[in-house]
């Protein structure tokens, strides 16, 4: 198989146009800091907001998402625009930083040709740097390719049930290189179970994704897991209610207790994902 880390890494490297679902009397200038996007969490449930957007809003950014794909059972959407100016911004750096080892950049005109210690620790910062970016970027990529593999046969069951509004469509729950991957990945793994085990079995046990019995094939994601969750809310949130303590909180309700728990602004909780699995779709929390 041809696919791998690298491949998506290098594909995704790739300068896009930082407005989504938007309308051309929406537009706003490119002054390279105010534009026109949604949520990076889900697309679907947020109007169109005016933002400003810097590298080291979008490294915070990437650091939460990160976090929340780590700590998630399932696989959360995709930030296309994010990832894709921080892409961009790694091979400007990596760019930039040749440029400056070898004396191309005029504020750097005056240094001497040959290294210098000062000029040797700059550059060993700012390779450090970069180095502490590209990590990140890598651990997250590779944190959703492993569940892109562990969820192979759920996934498809989104894909062919994507008509339900209940349900993510999954173009929009992956990249087009990860979407690919599965794809293939998937292929390819169906089609070694079918040469090796199922063929020879018979016709009724030949179903891989069946789910009735005491045990499914499909693996799910395990939506009663325990997380910690830090409580960060919105601004001037509706739903916010005025706790116990006398503190914006939001209520969830657990099922399985037949209770109903305020979670306080600023609080770290550990709750089943199932109960906080809408307020971390609609950025109120993170996970941590």
């Amino acid at each position: 198989m041809d696919i791998n880390i690298d491949d998506i890494l290098a594909d995704l490297d790739r300068d896009t146009t930082a407005v989504e679902y938007s309308d051309p009397s929406q537009q706003l200038p490119s002054d390279g800091t105010t534009v026109m996007m949604n949520s990076s969490i889900d697309p679907n449930r947020y109007k169109h907001t005016q933002i400003e957007i810097s590298p080291e809003k979008d490294f915070k950014q990437l650091m939460r998402l990160w976090r929340n794909e780590r700590c998630s059972p399932e696989l959360l959407p995709y930030p296309s625009l994010l990832m894709s100016r921080m892409l961009r911004r790694v091979q400007e750096q990596m760019d930039h930083i040749e440029n400056v080892s070898m004396g191309f950049l005029e504020e750097y005109e005056s240094l001497e040709p040959a290294p210098t210690p000062n000029n040797k620790l700059q550059l060993l910062c700012m390779e450090a740097e970069l180095e502490r970016v590209k990590f990140v970027i890598r651990s997250y990529l590779r944190c959703r390719l492993n569940k892109v593999d562990k969820y192979m046969l759920y996934l498809r069951q989104l894909n062919d049930n994507e008509d339900d509004p209940g349900i993510t469509p999954l173009n929009e729950l992956l990249s087009s290189h990860e979407l690919h991957y599965h794809e293939k990945h998937s292929a390819i793994l169906l089609k070694l179970l079918n040469n090796s085990i199922v063929k020879h079995m018979p016709p009724e046990l030949q179903a891989i994704n069946d789910t009735e019995g005491s045990v499914s094939m499909v693996d799910e994601p395990n939506w009663n897991k325990f997380v910690f969750i830090y409580v960060k809310g919105i601004p001037n949130d509706p739903l916010l209610e005025e706790g116990e303590s006398g503190k914006p909180c939001y209520t969830v309700s657990i099922s399985d207790l037949n209770e109903d728990v305020e979670l306080s602004i600023g609080g770290i909780y550990v709750m089943p994902y199932s109960v906080i699995r809408d307020l971390l779709m609609q950025e109120k929390i993170e996970l941590i």
